[in-house]
């Protein structure tokens, strides 16, 4: 196992790398506000293969240089983790804005990509979305991330899964909580940028689509429209949930990814 802080070429970004060393890399984005812990619930999902978890720039451990932010730049920030680690492929997963990077490395970055997992993500954002979330951002800058930690939590959770305070609520409740209001307000700039509608047909990879019906962050018309234009790609559903739908269902999550990997790997 290793562990710590390598230079990408533009940021100092952490990592944690572990599993046989000759296996196969599956390599995990969190979502917004969160960090490599996200991952803890679903180590399980990847056993026999080398797992690659990092925290996204502006999030956790890894630097949070003044913004705004792109998700190309966010993109290559994962292409030189991959040079620094000599990995020359691997298969990605990524939930909600992870699943936007994962979409943007595999159009830009396509050698780097073995397989895709698209999960709770969305592949644009409409003008009424943009304007919300930098509401939000401008929020958090002026109140702190207390400001906008209710609202999103909600988004976020189901409220059974918060009644409950199931391990995935505590982790993202804390966890958010130590977001810095500035990288809310760079990282939300990268994903009001999201446009990956007519380049998702080029995305070549086998790719997994996982989605919830009642998902505020991802419509189901959105998922299913992802997961028709990605040639051959896979839609699966989990509920009842919200936008974190794997926190809420981890066990069912994992099984997919189990099976999704089982046939790719």
């Amino acid at each position: 196992m290793a562990t710590g802080q390598v230079n990408t070429g533009a940021i100092e970004m952490f990592y944690d790398l572990s599993g046989p060393e000759d296996a196969p890399v599956v390599c995990l984005n969190h979502c917004f506000g969160a960090d490599h812990r996200y991952w803890d619930h679903h180590m399980g999902a990847f056993e026999g293969f080398r797992v690659l978890r990092y925290d996204t720039r502006g999030h956790g451990l890894s630097d949070a240089p003044p913004g705004p932010y792109t998700l190309s730049m966010i993109a290559a920030d994962i292409v030189g983790l991959l040079d620094a680690l000599a990995i020359e492929r691997v298969h990605f997963c990524g939930v909600s804005m992870g699943g936007m990077i994962a979409q943007t490395l595999a159009i830009e970055h396509p050698r780097r990509i073995a397989s895709l997992m698209l999960v709770n993500t969305t592949c644009l954002y409409t003008d009424a979305q943009r304007v919300l979330w930098r509401e939000r951002a401008d929020k958090a800058l002026d109140g702190g991330i207390e400001a906008v930690h209710a609202v999103l939590m909600d988004r976020w959770f189901t409220q059974d899964a918060a009644d409950r305070q199931v391990p995935g609520y505590r982790y993202m409740a804390e966890t958010f909580r130590r977001f810095k209001p500035a990288s809310f307000g760079s990282v939300i700039e990268a994903m009001c940028g999201l446009d990956t509608v007519a380049r998702l047909p080029g995305i070549k990879v086998p790719t997994m689509v996982v989605a919830t019906p009642d998902d505020p962050g991802a419509p189901t018309e959105i998922s299913k429209k992802m997961a028709a234009s990605i040639p051959g790609a896979a839609l699966h559903w989990l509920e009842p949930a919200r936008h974190l739908a794997t926190l809420e269902h981890p066990e069912r999550f994992n099984a997919l990814a189990r099976e999704f990997l089982a046939r790719v790997g």
